[in-house]
């Protein structure tokens, strides 16, 4: 039996090359590995990224992988798990949504974990980044995960990371195939991972399925095999997973080149905070400035308007108003908008336990209250549009309505903001002479030849 979509994905990926690039995806590729490095850096003391590190530590392999930030290494799929777990935890990478959400640039260590321990190079890494990212792009432009959020989005990189894998470390078609069919089969997750309290698990949910899929891409190598009709089966990823038909035509992956990439509309991510919320933290800085607040205590009401992914996401759970956790707080518009309001801006430090207890910051987020809106929702989904009105005690008003934040592809971060964001993120990790090494060396990622090398440069001292 032969699975259509098997069949097309393959085929995309075979197509995919870096002669065939063009120069601004090459150069958005080092944008999204600038900022997915910088993003894990920052997470190197976080708690589960020490004990996904310890325990990978204790991992060896004949073809090993560098863990980031550090000279240690271990197997490919756990590099794959630890990494990508860093570049996760602070909700600071991009993201791309179309019909659903997904974050593509999850991607990213679990190829770069595969190519360093394969010894590929750094175009063609820069290849399967881009093979990577477009597959789960065009999978979130396609369908819609099923039965009211039962599935996580790493269903997505169940995907599209066996792929990115299976092209660096050279599989056959034949080879790419099972590898895709061994991933998607095992790597389903729970979108409980999301729901209520949210725990350390969220970081490390999609990093997960990126290390099944370098394993599955492993097995195939060496001759294992999975369900055929892994998509299209009667118990396939259809039927359980969206709920919906096979329909080839969505995907648009053909040969390439058929369409602009989608990695050209990733939404790199100006503070550390579920995406649904950009727009909205940038309105509370507006608001907090018209108004002249310089704290809690200069808020008396918010009214927050927003699509149905935003309400839901973030605003859709009691937790969402008494965040107790790191990774409830970044996934709370009434926690971040009040962080905004309070102090200007929302930092990586702003979900620190000690702000997490504040009592005037808790107390201004139990006055803001968040509507879903027929006007965002119909802005959704290139427009990422919240309509904020903050009252202070004396009764003035200001109404700020943000469709497209700063990294949004409508108001592009600069190559110089990219490189601000990576500097700022590792300050207190790298001396300054090492961030400008390691800029340079991803500036000139296609030129590497050893990505092991790459690597040490992001070693934290």
């Amino acid at each position: 039996m032969s699975d259509p979509i098997v069949d097309r994905l393959t085929r995309y990926a075979a197509s995919v090359e870096y002669e065939r690039l063009p120069a601004e995806v090459v150069h958005q590729v080092k944008r999204l590995v600038i900022d997915s490095m910088g993003c894990g850096l920052a997470a190197s003391d976080a708690d589960p990224v020490r004990a996904a590190r310890d325990l990978a530590l204790g991992v060896r392999g004949a073809s090993p992988a560098t863990l980031l930030g550090s000279a240690g290494t271990t197997t490919p799929d756990m590099a794959a798990f630890v990494n990508g777990t860093m570049v996760r935890y602070l909700d600071f990478n991009d993201s791309y949504n179309g019909l659903d959400i997904a974050h593509p640039s999850d991607n990213i260590p679990a190829v770069l974990a595969a190519a360093e321990a394969h010894g590929a190079s750094g175009r063609e890494l820069i290849a399967a980044v881009a093979l990577a990212y477009e597959v789960q792009a065009a999978w979130a432009d396609s369908f819609h995960l099923h039965s009211g959020g039962v599935w996580d989005q790493a269903a997505y990189a169940a995907v599209s990371a066996p792929l990115g894998a299976g092209k660096v470390i050279g599989l056959t078609p034949e080879q790419l195939e099972e590898a895709l069919r061994i991933s998607v089969v095992s790597s389903m997750t729970l979108g409980e991972a999301r729901r209520g309290t949210i725990s350390h698990w969220k970081a490390a949910a999609v990093p997960n399925a990126g290390r099944n899929g370098v394993f599955a891409a492993m097995l195939a190598r060496r001759g294992m095999t999975g369900p055929p009709e892994v998509f299209s089966g009667s118990h396939g990823f259809f039927a359980g997973v969206t709920g919906e038909p096979v329909d080839l035509a969505p995907l648009a992956l053909e040969d390439g080149v058929d369409r602009a990439f989608r990695l050209m509309e990733s939404r790199f991510k100006r503070f550390p905070a579920g995406f649904v919320s950009q727009t909205a933290i940038e309105g509370a800085m507006e608001a907090r400035e018209a108004l002249g607040i310089a704290g809690a205590d200069d808020v008396a009401h918010v009214h927050i308007r927003t699509f149905e992914s935003g309400k839901r996401i973030m605003a859709g759970d009691p937790t969402r108003w008494h965040p107790e956790t790191r990774e409830t707080a970044d996934h709370s518009i009434p926690y971040v908008v009040a962080c905004a309001l309070q102090f200007g801006t929302v930092e990586p430090a702003h979900f620190e336990d000690d702000v997490l207890r504040d009592p005037e910051l808790l107390g201004l987020v139990q006055r803001i209250d968040v509507v879903q809106d027929p006007e965002c929702d119909a802005a959704w989904p290139e427009a990422i549009l919240n309509i904020l009105t903050v009252r202070t005690p004396d009764g003035r008003e200001h109404t700020a309505a943000v469709p497209y934040y700063t990294g949004h592809f409508k108001k592009p971060m600069s190559d110089a903001d990219v490189e601000d964001k990576f500097r700022r993120l590792t300050t207190g990790r790298l001396e300054e002479a090492r961030q400008r090494a390691a800029l340079d060396g991803l500036w000139r990622l296609e030129e590497e030849t050893d990505l092991a090398r790459l690597m040490a440069s992001l070693a934290v001292a």
